[in-house]
């Protein structure tokens, strides 16, 4: 596995950013996993909000969608944010005619239609890309709490196989930052057994969980290797001036992480 840290962000346009280089080695794929950092919302969803849903104005998210689809060079029109649900739900988009279904309540993306930018949307959650190299498809994954109890990586990687016929070796994953296990404490309600062996006991039914390993877990259940893995090791909850957290926050916006097949 490779770990990114704090000293591989980038900048494009004054928007700072993080990338797998061996994603954009690939050629025909464009990436980011994207900070707050940026223009233009408001305070406390300041700066870089690409959610309408918790109370910023409208024309800010749209500016702000403006903003990386043109520092990135991409029709804004092609970014397909979903109405994430902390789900299992996935949505396929096959071939180059997509017709949307709407609402677009789904936690995952798969595609191989070129011209299309998958977004995922974070406040401490996981955002996860999976790239098989050999038949050019792509998918985007938003893995909280609730997606990762009903195994949203594993059943996307499933998903994979059975419509695109995708084998886990040719496979790259990539992980964006989220909270991480030095801030994530939850109680024996939602807590689940098979989670101990990646968790920390607080004692009366406190839990500190890692939620990026065992989101790794589901992936090598499914045939990853740790060399197939890339993950930017950033608690979204610690760094607050690079990244929104809503446990750190409560009302507050959300960055978006994209990939698309170019």
């Amino acid at each position: 596995m490779k770990i990114f840290s704090r000293s591989s962000l980038k900048s494009k346009n004054n928007l700072p950013y993080f990338e797998i280089p061996e994603l954009t080695k690939l050629g025909w794929v464009q990436h980011a996993f994207l900070t707050r950092q940026g223009e233009v919302s408001l305070p406390p969803y300041d700066l870089l909000n690409l959610s309408d849903k918790n109370g910023d104005q409208e024309e800010f998210v749209s500016k702000n969608k403006n903003i990386i689809a043109k520092a990135f060079g991409f029709d804004s029109s092609r970014l397909i944010l979903l109405d994430q649900m902390q789900q299992d739900q996935i949505l396929l988009l096959k071939g180059p005619a997509i017709t949307l279904p709407f609402p677009l309540e789904y936690d995952a993306l798969i595609t191989n239609s070129p011209n299309t930018f998958l977004g995922i949307l974070t406040a401490d959650c996981l955002p996860i890309f999976i790239v098989d190299q050999k038949r050019k498809v792509i998918a985007a994954i938003h893995a909280g709490r609730q997606g990762t109890a009903l195994y949203i990586t594993a059943k996307v990687l499933k998903k994979m196989e059975e419509e695109f016929g995708c084998s886990s070796i040719d496979l790259l994953i990539a992980m964006g930052p989220s909270i991480g296990s030095c801030c994530y404490e939850i109680d024996e309600k939602v807590f689940h057994s098979e989670w101990e062996h990646f968790s920390t006991s607080r004692g009366v039914g406190k839990w500190m969980v890692d939620l990026a390993q065992i989101n790794i877990a589901q992936m090598k259940s499914e045939g990853i290797k740790e060399d197939q893995i890339y993950w930017i090791n950033l608690c979204t909850h610690c760094h607050s001036d690079l990244f929104f957290s809503y446990r750190r926050e409560g009302r507050t916006g959300r960055q978006l992480s994209f990939i698309g097949i170019i």
